[in-house]
């Protein structure tokens, strides 16, 4: 049996309600470094491993970066000084965004402010409709539109370049050029091309892919071939963000990379204040690139196949629930982050602090605890029916990571406001095609045939 076959057979022991909070799995220990690994997948388990910092860290991703990008941070990591001074770019630069759009507050975050979400939605509809008068096109000639490639990664990108702020490298790196020919070769159907905006969004996801296989994807440690392939695709992009904080100038002007050139004067104590702000915008474009366009593409997968059929939804009614105006807001996050649920199959790392018990379980510092959030998300005790759709604001989701506590999602307010708005922007545009299916390269959604529809 594989290891990750070993990872989902613990998974499933443990939902049992009478098995311990964690299993130890030595199928992910490596014989050369001397840390245990254990699991964790029930619901109540997993969200006490991701909250309980005191005893579980997240040292983890900060050292696997600094194995190829040595400097660069996310904000899922340590809480140090250097996170602190992360967070407070980020509410500094949307503060000065705010104050040019003077959004409606009412009590949240800013990021999850409705006048915020309003204009994230407003951005994300331009763009939809864009990308979908090409498409539309092919109603004419009957050519299929890729639905991954062509519409789910291209409005993520757009998305970034749009409120982020970055664009691609002017000229993919060689290696990136080799990946998508070696796709290309091994693919049937139409060829990626790296010329355009399409290319754009192929390239930069083809150089975030990697290191996010080494920093979310390593339990112990990584393979030296990932390690160096992950260097060499994303210290271009890293590089592009260099040049393009030293030429604010030509990004949007409501972007979060000229939200943070104007409140830099704010900020005259922290002599690293750009090599902080870097490490942000690296971030959160490659998360909307990568997290959204594959979130995207796999909710539009599991609701045009079998699986979803049984689960009680398809396109065309995800389509309905999403587009319905009497809806709250937070019914509509609730029915994106219930298609999380049912689609999701990530799974996250923590490291042990120090020597201690924890519920019942004897544990050493540097000890790795895998957490699996499909399974996590699929727990009876948590979700009544969980193989069914059951959108509820009250559910306990923890699709991106928990939703409270220091390690929110940032994010979160964005990514499903874009998700929801691209939804439904398709209604009457293009629509699935008989029998389709989604197709994986390398772990990512490739392809998923739709149609576009005669108006």
């Amino acid at each position: 049996m594989s290891a990750e076959a070993e990872l989902a057979a613990v998974g499933q022991r443990l939902l049992d309600p009478a098995a311990p909070v964690l299993e130890r799995l030595e199928a992910l220990e490596d014989a050369d470094v001397p840390v245990r690994v254990f699991v964790a997948a029930r619901h109540d388990a997993v969200t006490g491993v991701m909250c309980e910092e005191q005893v579980f860290s997240l040292r983890h991703y900060d050292e696997l970066l600094e194995q190829v990008l040595p400097g660069t941070r996310y904000l899922v990591g340590e809480d140090n000084s250097a996170r602190q001074v992360r967070l407070r770019q980020l509410h500094a630069a949307q503060a000065w965004l705010d104050a040019r759009r003077a959004p409606e507050t009412l009590g949240e975050p800013p990021q999850m402010a409705p006048g915020f979400r309003n204009w994230i939605a407003a951005i994300a509809r331009e763009e939809a409709d864009s990308i979908l008068d090409v498409l539309e096109r092919r109603a004419a000639t009957g050519e299929a539109v890729n639905f991954a490639r062509e519409y789910a990664f291209l409005i993520a990108y757009r998305m970034a370049r749009r409120i982020i702020g970055v664009p691609a490298p002017e000229k993919a790196p060689g290696l990136v050029r080799m990946i998508v020919m070696w796709r290309n070769t091994l693919r049937p159907g139409a060829w990626l091309r790296l010329k355009d905006e399409l290319g754009d969004s192929v390239a930069l996801l083809v150089m975030l892919q990697p290191l996010f296989g080494h920093v979310f994807g390593t339990v112990v440690r990584s393979p030296s071939a990932l390690q160096a392939l992950s260097r060499r695709t994303a210290g271009p992009a890293l590089d592009a963000i260099d040049q393009a904080l030293a030429t604010p100038e030509t990004a949007p002007e409501d972007s979060l990379l000229s939200a943070l050139v104007a409140v830099k004067p704010q900020f005259a104590g922290v002599v690293d204040y750009d090599a902080q702000a870097r490490s942000v915008l690296f971030e959160l474009t490659g998360a909307l690139v990568l997290i959204i366009g594959k979130s995207l593409s796999e909710m539009a997968g599991f609701a045009t196949s079998p699986a979803g059929a049984a689960a009680g939804i398809d396109w065309d009614g995800l389509v309905a629930r999403l587009d319905d105006r009497t809806a709250t807001v937070r019914d509509h996050d609730a029915i994106v982050n219930e298609m999380l649920r049912l689609t999701g199959g990530s799974r996250l790392t923590r490291t042990v602090r120090h020597d201690c018990q924890w519920r019942g379980i004897d544990l050493r510092a540097g000890d790795r605890v895998v957490v699996l959030i499909d399974a996590a998300s699929r727990d009876p005790a948590a979700f009544a029916q969980p193989e069914r759709f059951q959108a509820d604001p009250t559910r306990p989701y923890i699709t991106s990571g928990p939703l409270q506590g220091p390690h929110v999602c940032y994010g979160r307010g964005i990514a499903w406001t874009i998700m929801r708005e691209a939804i439904v922007a398709t209604k009457g545009r293009i629509a699935p095609a008989d029998g389709t299916t989604l197709s994986l390269f390398a772990g990512l959604p490739d392809d998923l045939p739709f149609v576009a529809c005669r108006q």
